[in-house]
C-alpha cells in the first residue's frame, strides 16, 4: 500500500462528499473517541463490502453526521495509516491494496481510504465472512450475491483508475479533437466529462482510467512505462544486432498508431511497387499491415512489463504483443472470425470510433483473404512466452 503520487482531494470535493452523507461509495468513521484508532473488524468489514461492490472512499475522522472530528496529530495519523495497512493485509482475504491520503478540512486532519472496485481478486472476505454494500450499509451477502460477484470477477484492466493520475493530467486539446472527430461535437469541458465517463475514460469518482491515460494523457508512459512500440528494420531475413532503422514510439495510442504506420510505409513494399526500372509484385497489402498493427495495440495486455514490437525483415514483418488469447479463444477460432473477445473494450471502442471500424471480430479473416488474393502465404499466428505473434510473409526483394 502506498501513497506515492497521490494528492489529497480538493477541499470543495471533500465538502461535497461530507455534505451529501454516506452512500454506496462513501462511509464515515470517527476515531476521536477511540484514542484515534479504528476497530479492526469494523474497518475490515467496510473495506471488503466496498471492494465487493463498486469501491469507494472511507473517511476516517468524520462523524456520522458528516462533521469532521479529525484523526489527531500528524504523528497519530501516521500510526493510523500503519494500522489501516495491517488491516488490509491481515484482516481481509485475499489481502487488498487501498490508497491512503491525508487531507486537511476545516482545520481537522482526515485520513481517506480509497477502496478499489471490480478488482480481479474478488470476492473479499472480512472476519471470515462475505459482505456487500447495500446503500450506506455493509451487510452480509446472500448466496445470490456471491454468485454475481464470482461472475463479475473477470474485470477489464483498461477501465480501472490509474493510481496517482488526476483529471488535469488528461490533455484538453486531445479530448476536444477526439469529441469533434468521433462525434462532431465542439464540447466544453463540462460536456467532455459526461462523454469521458460514459466511455470509461474516467471512473465514477472522476479519476482517469487506463483507457483515459492511454488515449488522452499528456505522457501515458509516466504511469504505464511499457505502453509503447519498438519498431526495427533488419537488413536481412534474420534477427541480428545490426539494423537499418529503429524507432521507440510512445505518446497517446492514436499517435503511436500513426507513427508505427508511417514506419511500415517506409520499410515495407506495397503489393505492386517499382524498384529501379522494374515493377515488382509481392509486397504486403497496406490494409493487412494496418489490421495487424491495430490488433497488437488494441488487444495487448497493458499490465505486462513489455512493449509491442514490430520487426521488419527482408521477406516478412512480425508483430509481437504481450498477452495470450482470452478465455476459450483458440488460434483456429480467430482465423475463422466472428468471435470477438476484447481484452481492452474501452480502448477498442475509442480507437474504433476514431477509425469508424465496427468491432465484430472479422479483422483476421479479412487479412487471410487479402493475402490469398495476391498469392502470398496466409498470416501465421502463434503464442510464445505469454506473447501473441503475427507473421506476414511477402516475397523477398528481387525474387
Amino acid at each position: 500500500m502506498s501513497t506515492d503520487g497521490m494528492s489529497p482531494p480538493a477541499e470543495d470535493e471533500i465538502e461535497k462528499r461530507l455534505r451529501l452523507g454516506e452512500d454506496g461509495r462513501t462511509e464515515f468513521k470517527s476515531v476521536a473517541r477511540s484514542d484515534f484508532k479504528v476497530r479492526p473488524r469494523d474497518l475490515a468489514k467496510a473495506i471488503a463490502a466496498m471492494a465487493n461492490t463498486q469501491g469507494g472512499a472511507i473517511f476516517l475522522g468524520v462523524e456520522d453526521d458528516g462533521q469532521p472530528s479529525g484523526v489527531g496529530s500528524p504523528a497519530q495519523a501516521d500510526d493510523l495509516m500503519i494500522q489501516v495497512t495491517q488491516i488490509c493485509t491481515d484482516g481481509i482475504a485475499p489481502p487488498i491494496s487501498c490508497d491512503l491520503t491525508k487531507a486537511e478540512f476545516r482545520g481537522k486532519l482526515l485520513l481517506i481510504v480509497e477502496v478499489p472496485g471490480l478488482a480481479p481478486q474478488r470476492p473479499y472476505l472480512a472476519n471470515g465472512k462475505l459482505y456487500r454494500r447495500y446503500g450506506s450499509r455493509s451487510d452480509a451477502a446472500t448466496r445470490e450475491d456471491l454468485l454475481r460477484l464470482l461472475q463479475s470477477a473477470d474485470y477489464h484492466f483498461d477501465d480501472q483508475p490509474v493510481r496517482g493520475a488526476a483529471r488535469d493530467d488528461l490533455d484538453r486539446e486531445a479530448i476536444h479533437r477526439f469529441l469533434s472527430q468521433a462525434y462532431g461535437l465542439d464540447a466544453a469541458d463540462a460536456g467532455a466529462e459526461r462523454y469521458l465517463t460514459a466511455l470509461n475514460c474516467l471512473d465514477p469518482n472522476g479519476k482517469p482510467t487506463v483507457a483515459g491515460v492511454l488515449c488522452f494523457a499528456v505522457a501515458p508512459t509516466r504511469w504505464l512505462p511499457d505502453a509503447r512500440i519498438t519498431a526495427v528494420r533488419f537488413p536481412g531475413a534474420e534477427m541480428s544486432g545490426e539494423f537499418l532503422d529503429r524507432r521507440e514510439i510512445d505518446g497517446r495510442l492514436p499517435e503511436q498508431l500513426a507513427a508505427a504506420a508511417a514506419f511500415l510505409d517506409t520499410h515495407v513494399p506495397a503489393p505492386s511497387h517499382v524498384e529501379g526500372w522494374q515493377r515488382r509484385e509481392g509486397g504486403i497489402p497496406r490494409p493487412v499491415l494496418r489490421e495487424a498493427l491495430r490488433n497488437a495495440v488494441m488487444h495487448r495486455d497493458y499490465r505486462a512489463t513489455s512493449q509491442v514490437r514490430i520487426f521488419v525483415f527482408e521477406d516478412r514483418v512480425e508483430f509481437v504483443n504481450p498477452g495470450t488469447l482470452l478465455n476459450r479463444l483458440t488460434l483456429d477460432s480467430i482465423r475463422i472470425g466472428g468471435i470477438s473477445q476484447r481484452r481492452n473494450p474501452a480502448v477498442c471502442a475509442l480507437l474504433n470510433r476514431l477509425s469508424n471500424v465496427e468491432s465484430i471480430g472479422m479483422g483476421i479473416p479479412e487479412m487471410v483473404r487479402l493475402m490469398r488474393e495476391i498469392a502470398l502465404p496466409e498470416p501465421e499466428f502463434d503464442l510464445q512466452g505469454g506473447h501473441f505473434r503475427i507473421v506476414l510473409r511477402g516475397r523477398p526483394r528481387g525474387s
